[in-house]
């Protein structure tokens, strides 16, 4: 390690450079109040990290590149998922009171990356699910509400905050692995990234965007819960079960006795 930055920057580096660049153009369109182009860069930066983990484990060589795109990716996820969101957030109403909703974006997003990069330590082999909501979401569905113009600010920040808290949270969520529906979201969002698109050709897929992303914010928790309930169902009707047989047994083993 001769500690040449130049050498240590894989493919993957430069998509998550990306990432960070484009939540920075973000803030620089909220702050020129350019609503649509904020979303849109939000809206890349999301697949920028969406295609940096792909791109790390093809073409990293060495355990220094992992670490390295590792470091990269985070600081990057904390620029376009943490201070973007919590800043366009608080442009859209700069008033006193949604500093809290901001300033939970951040933190929270902050302590979810920690978390996540912690557990990679001991982290053995892939998994199929995150603890907790992905941080990504958060600028997904910021940039999908932006596009759509149907956003209150009220209910904007409630579901903010509401994401935020089920980032730090332990609800167990899918990671997304269907090819055919991962096309279909990615088509989308390059539909919303078509420059001076408007109309219906610009809140139809904003509208998906946003319905896709509630499904899996929400769907997950009621998925899990019912599944949950169902389970603890089979349990308590196998214990009536076996408890059933156990007072037959005890029944006919005191019967055998009198005779």
């Amino acid at each position: 390690m001769d500690g040449n930055i130049f050498k240590m920057i894989t493919i993957a580096d430069i998509a998550s450079m990306g990432n960070a660049l484009s939540g920075l153009g973000s803030i620089f369109a909220i702050f020129i109040g350019n609503d649509v182009l904020a979303a849109q860069l939000l809206l890349l930066a999301v697949i920028f990290d969406s295609i940096d983990g792909p791109l790390a484990r093809r073409f990293n060589r060495t355990q220094l590149d992992a670490v390295f795109g590792e470091n990269i990716d985070s600081l990057a996820d904390v620029i376009s998922f943490g201070v973007a969101p919590a800043v366009i957030l608080y442009a859209t109403a700069p008033t006193y009171w949604i500093i809290i909703p901001c300033a939970v974006i951040l933190l929270c997003g902050l302590l979810r990356l920690t978390r996540y990069n912690t557990m990679l330590i001991d982290q053995r082999g892939p998994t199929r699910t995150f603890v907790g909501l992905p941080i990504p979401v958060t600028s997904f569905t910021l940039a999908a509400l932006l596009l759509s113009s149907v956003y209150d600010v009220y209910v904007l920040s409630i579901l903010m905050i509401i994401i935020s808290v089920l980032m730090i949270s332990q609800v167990p969520y899918p990671k997304v692995n269907d090819k055919r529906a991962i096309g279909i979201v990615a088509v989308f969002m390059i539909i919303c990234l078509v420059p001076g698109i408007n109309g219906y050709f610009a809140y139809i897929p904003s509208y998906l965007l946003l319905l896709a992303s509630l499904l899996y914010i929400f769907g997950t928790i009621i998925y899990g819960f019912f599944s949950e309930a169902q389970i603890r169902n089979i349990q308590d009707r196998l214990s009536v079960f076996r408890d059933g047989i156990n007072k037959t047994s005890k029944s006919s083993g005191n019967l055998f006795k009198r005779k």
